[in-house]
């Protein structure tokens, strides 16, 4: 982790849009987080900018059956010394991501002079357990479980994330790189066989590649010390469902950024606020009792964020950074 990062709470988005239009998701991005500008991942524009299609040209053995799309061993290994000829020479640009792929990368560069007066710029890639995971070979087994196209999904993944970082650098020195890793909440379960040691070890190839500051965004719930024992600088995580869940692991959050003060802080006003919320809640339940409870529910956090007293604390989602 990076001991100079303190945004003091700025706000970014985690990367996919429902635009079709790269120049409206832009726009709205530069309107709505001017601090910490992302570019948009467009997964309704092409299929080509779904979380894993995006981050897959030139991969060696890409392969389509229909929608699916999949890595087979190569026969010809000459793709795959190619391959790994570019990566160990560190020829990023093999490594790009067209403008097909992601459009939104592309049209965000275009509002230079927004972008050098933001703080950080954000870009992002599939996490490496979420790609391998989701994406398998030829017999339909996750790339996680095949040694080698593993290791090449991991390094492919790696040298998109530095390539993004060189250009984004161009714009502004500040340069925030997210993995996104939904797949993490399955970490643990009878589903997937996945060591603590395998998981930490494919998120820090990546992390510890990356210069620049590092985030990694999971949407459900997962054995949070393990992203707390990686290098990483930010955790993303959905506060409203599972704040309650991280605060158990409670000597691992004072070794990563969160400091025994801010431990000691941050915690008790957190349950002041999860408190405050659901008093809320009985407050509207008692007196509109024919409204619907899920719709009452989701006014009742909304209310409470849009309020001037700590809306950072349950905004969705929050980030833990380096700042107290």
């Amino acid at each position: 982790m990076k001991s100079d990062l303190t945004p003091k709470c700025l706000a970014t988005g985690i990367g996919s849009l429902p635009h079709t239009e790269a120049k409206d998701a832009c726009e709205l991005i530069l309107q709505t987080l001017p601090q910490i500008p992302f570019w948009p991942q467009l997964p309704k524009r092409s299929a080509g900018e779904n979380m894993y299609g995006q981050y897959s040209e030139n991969l060696p053995g890409l392969g389509f059956e229909g929608e699916r799309m999949f890595i087979h061993t190569p026969e010809d290994f000459s793709a795959i010394e190619k391959f790994y000829e570019h990566f160990l020479s560190e020829d990023l640009d093999f490594f790009s991501i067209s403008q097909t792929h992601a459009a939104g990368f592309y049209q965000l560069q275009e509002y230079q002079s927004r972008l050098q007066s933001a703080w950080a710029v954000k870009g992002q890639i599939t996490g490496p357990i979420s790609f391998t995971l989701q994406v398998t070979d030829e017999n339909r087994r996750p790339l996680l479980y095949n040694d080698e196209l593993k290791d090449m999904a991991i390094k492919n993944l790696l040298a998109k994330a530095k390539w993004q970082e060189k250009i984004l650098r161009q714009i502004n020195q500040r340069v925030i790189i997210f993995l996104d890793e939904p797949y993490l909440s399955a970490f643990g379960s009878a589903f997937t066989s996945l060591s603590r040691e395998q998981a930490i070890e494919a998120l820090e190839e990546v992390l510890r590649g990356i210069s620049s500051y590092t985030g990694v965004h999971c949407c459900g719930n997962t054995d949070w010390s393990l992203l707390l024992e990686t290098s990483v600088d930010i955790l993303s995580f959905d506060a409203y469902s599972y704040a309650s869940n991280l605060f158990l692991y409670e000597s691992q959050l004072k070794k990563f950024h969160l400091s025994p003060l801010a431990y000691r802080v941050f915690h008790p006003v957190l349950e002041l606020l999860i408190y405050l919320r659901q008093g809320l809640l009985v407050i509207l339940q008692t007196h509109f009792r024919k409204l619907n409870h899920r719709l009452l529910r989701r006014c009742s956090y909304h209310m409470f964020c849009n309020c001037k007293l700590f809306p950072a604390f349950f905004s969705y989602p929050l980030s833990v950074f380096h700042c107290l």
